[in-house]
């Protein structure tokens, strides 16, 4: 009686054995994911593939790992920032303490942050932001060292390392395999103008440097910001 070989040939051992074990984990993958459906799991979760959220689990490596996981929940997500900001903050008065609020597609929440918060789109821009004139400086400096800027110490000693800043990190180790956040500095409605020289630099033994000796103008004043983004991956029907 002959003798049948089933699967790879043995040309195709040495040449075509990565893709092989590459399909077959996706399909393994795949059909997982579609029973999970069945049971009700998320229908737009998060591929994490090879420990990279996001990137296309078609992409994996043989021997590689695909993971799919649920969407977080953005009002946990905000909500866990915003008692973190107001327990890191610097106490004085406070004020600052008192200020963070939350703000969808540039417009604070008025009322219930929880119910708005479970009511948002995935496109939805969310934020928090503090508005007190000082909440800039409480974060000390923003420019990297390539801009030739001399860094600044925080401006309060509660708060060395600034608060958005360490906050923002706390939610990347928490909840970075699914969201992403970003520190910026943001400007708002308020009309506080505050004086710099043009081009940025700053002053050293009485000169300014980094931005040349420019004139000096007025700009918007910008507040520390955290923005939250879910970015769920498009998955096969």
């Amino acid at each position: 009686m002959p003798v049948v070989f089933v699967g790879p040939t043995p040309e195709q051992m040495g040449k075509d054995i990565s893709s092989w074990i590459r399909q077959a984990t996706i399909d393994v993958a795949e059909d997982a994911l579609r029973t999970e459906w069945a049971a009700g799991f998320d229908r737009d979760p998060v591929v994490i593939t090879d420990g990279v959220p996001r990137r296309d689990w078609l992409q994996v490596k043989p021997f590689g790992k695909i993971e799919f996981a649920a969407r977080p929940n953005m009002a946990e997500a905000v909500l866990w920032a915003l008692a973190e900001l107001r327990r890191r903050s610097p106490v004085l008065t406070g004020r600052y303490r008192d200020a963070h609020f939350v703000m969808i597609n540039g417009s604070e929440i008025a009322g219930d942050v929880l119910a708005a918060l479970r009511n948002i789109k995935e496109t939805d821009r969310v934020q928090i932001v503090n508005p007190q004139i000082y909440a800039r400086k409480i974060e000390g400096a923003t420019a990297s060292k390539r801009s030739g800027r001399v860094k600044r110490r925080a401006l309060s000693r509660q708060a060395r390392n600034g608060v958005y800043r360490v906050v923002q990190s706390g939610l990347v180790s928490r909840y970075g395999r699914t969201m992403f956040f970003d520190f910026k500095y943001v400007q708002l409605n308020t009309g506080v103008k505050v004086w710099g020289r043009q081009g940025g630099g700053h002053k050293r033994g009485g000169k300014y440097v980094g931005g040349g000796n420019r004139k000096r103008v007025q700009r918007s004043q910008v507040y520390p910001a955290i923005q939250f983004f879910i970015k769920p991956t498009a998955l096969p029907n």
